[in-house]
């Protein structure tokens, strides 16, 4: 959470982060209470003309909320805050690996919302520059977080035995001619078989 935070922002992350059926009475005025407070000092400011400024303002997150990703190098250093200078002594891996990461958290932590939901992400020449060993662990995580992977990749073929299962569907262009198809191939885990 920022410095400088209006009174009470604590515990209104905290009945924010709840399942709203899981509030009572109570929290759910103490909320409201919180939320009024911050409408009424938008008001009280110049600077934001019309209410549509205010209520963009109030509801505004980044003002009393951030997240704060830290990593840990493996180097003895322990966990560091992964600000602009430490994202920028990074290889191209580990930058790969401290920006996806959060946002498949975040991903899940969403689709928790509506279990019901399809999980599916789509990301396009996945995870450049990072290693094999690297790569298999992400591919885990992936499953732990029960995500779909739909991805796109002129070199990836999803061979790692933390995977359990994935289907590729390599494209294929005919010899001079206009013709495309696809050949099918899975993987289980051990075996790539050609489909």
């Amino acid at each position: 959470m920022g410095k400088d935070l209006p009174a009470g922002t604590t515990a209104a992350r905290a009945l924010l982060l709840k399942n709203p059926v899981h509030l009572d009475d109570r929290e759910r005025e103490a909320l409201h209470q919180f939320l009024r407070d911050r409408i009424d000092e938008a008001k009280a400011d110049d600077s934001a003309t019309s209410w549509e400024q205010q209520l963009a303002r109030v509801f505004d997150y980044t003002a009393w909320h951030q997240f704060i990703v830290r990593i840990d190098r493996g180097k003895g250093e322990g966990y560091q805050e992964l600000t602009k200078k430490l994202h920028g002594a990074l290889s191209g891996g580990e930058k790969a690996i401290a920006l996806h990461l959060p946002l498949f958290a975040a991903v899940a932590a969403h689709y928790q919302a509506t279990p019901s939901a399809p999980r599916v992400i789509m990301l396009d020449e996945v995870f450049v520059g990072v290693d094999t060993v690297n790569r298999g662990q992400i591919f885990a995580l992936l499953g732990a977080l029960d995500l779909d992977l739909i991805l796109t990749s002129d070199h990836e073929w999803c061979m790692y035995s933390e995977l359990s299962g994935i289907a590729i569907h390599q494209i294929v262009t005919g010899d001079g001619s206009d013709a495309v198809t696809t050949a099918r191939f899975t993987w289980d885990g051990t075996e790539l078989v050609s489909a």
